[in-house]
């Protein structure tokens, strides 16, 4: 399977900008990467401080 072979008989041409479509694939990939680690990341609840967490556990001893 020759994906420039693929590409070439879909749209004619293997290149656009005068760059490899394979750069313009990967620069996608990389887009979609750091999008989904975006939302994961922002997505998440931050966790309580350590400091608070120690004094609360104290806290609760006495």
């Amino acid at each position: 399977m020759n994906l420039n072979h693929i590409w070439m008989n879909l749209f004619g041409t293997t290149q656009w900008f005068g760059i490899n479509i394979g750069f313009w694939v990967s620069m996608f990939v990389i887009a979609m990467v750091v999008v989904v680690m975006n939302v994961v990341f922002w997505g998440m609840k931050p966790k309580r401080k350590a400091v608070k967490a120690a004094v609360d556990k104290l806290g609760e001893k006495r």
